[in-house]
């Protein structure tokens, strides 16, 4: 059984008693504290709201009683597996325990000691190289056959990579509810990057380098909505905004659709700028939007983007305004119209780096 995860979180007891998922949107923690906690660790620079560590930091901190009711934290992913083979402590992949912070990349251990001045408690789960088989399936649990052997869970953002690179070197320009643009390098690659874009392991010859937005589809949400609410017989759909947009895609309007922040600048805000009477249009609010989302991410990786390599964009075959912005801010690129799901992408990961 292969199993792959966004960098959520959860806790369960020995009784299999869970908490709410605690997703990678989860915004409680302040810039303030934040910068209070990374200042507990060598390796806390890479540290932000949403990431494993920082929640439990801040629920030790400011609500110590829930995380009493508990044993076990992880991944729900790493909760699935927990389940399945019966096992008698969590575990989790290198790939998940870096997007939680706290990580020590040279040991591959957490760093016990932050953890002890930042009040957190709760153990948290042993990291296991990726591409290793943790056990197998106790009993025939949700359609999984008994005895099938169980992967260690690896990370969303590697498995959906993987799906496209498979184990080659190359770009990914991902577009969903959020949107990345992703390279890969070798792990000896030790050049500065900036704050906006973030190093994550991968597979034992490479790196990659990922200019990771909180804005993407969910930002074109917001505007949709918007039309929506102010349209009398609400008949404007999805794909009318997009033929709009396409035709209005040298509009003169500028919007930075950061509605949602980025992790690098929790307080960056959105911005309509150039407005005119002409330009307030649906179709020219919405190529705005487009064009802000592919530029944001161009800002967010300048200055190491490798363009050596093919870059591959995902999820925007049948959005030609996309198409459109990507080739003028990132250049040539190929449609990528397989099949990319971080599920097949994790069958690939890790029938070839099965350890």
């Amino acid at each position: 059984a292969v199993v792959s995860t966004q960098s959520t979180g959860m806790f369960w007891n020995n009784e299999l008693d869970t908490s709410n998922l605690i997703t990678w949107q989860d915004h409680r923690c302040s810039d303030e504290f934040i910068t209070e906690i990374r200042s507990f660790s060598e390796f806390g620079e890479d540290l932000h709201t949403g990431y494993g560590s920082a929640t439990l930091a801040w629920l030790a901190q400011n609500s110590p009683q829930i995380l009493e009711k508990y044993e076990h934290c992880g991944t729900i992913a790493d909760y699935l597996v927990y389940v399945l083979c019966d096992l008698k402590e969590c575990v989790i992949s290198d790939h998940n325990a870096q997007s939680w912070g706290y990580f020590n990349e040279q040991t591959h251990n957490w760093d016990s000691t932050a953890l002890n001045t930042a009040r957190v408690t709760i153990s948290l789960p042993k990291i296991v190289n990726n591409g290793n088989i943790i056990g197998c399936v106790t009993d025939d649990k949700f359609n999984i056959q008994k005895g099938a052997q169980v992967f260690i869970p690896i990370g969303d953002l590697q498995a959906s990579v993987y799906s496209v690179l498979g184990g080659n070197s190359g770009r990914v320009f991902n577009y969903g509810t959020a949107s990345q643009i992703v390279h890969t390098t070798k792990p000896d690659d030790f050049r500065d990057i900036p704050a906006s874009v973030r190093r994550t392991l991968y597979t034992d010859e490479y790196n990659l380098i990922t200019a990771a937005s909180l804005n993407g589809g969910n930002s074109v949400e917001v505007v949709f909505n918007l039309f929506s609410s102010l349209s009398a017989d609400n008949k404007l759909d999805y794909d009318t905004v997009m033929e709009l947009a396409y035709e209005k895609r040298n509009t003169d309007l500028k919007i930075c659709p950061v509605f949602f922040g980025e992790r690098h600048n929790t307080r960056t805000q959105g911005s309509f700028t150039n407005v005119t009477s002409d330009n307030l249009t649906v179709g020219d609010i919405s190529a705005a939007v487009f064009r802000g989302v592919v530029e944001n991410l161009g800002d967010m990786i300048s200055g190491v983007e490798d363009n050596s390599d093919i870059l591959y964009a995902v999820g925007i075959a049948e959005r030609p305004v996309l198409q459109y912005f990507l080739k003028e801010f990132m250049g040539d690129f190929v449609l990528f119209d397989k099949e990319v799901t971080a599920a097949y992408g994790a069958i690939l990961f890790d029938l070839a780096n099965k350890r």
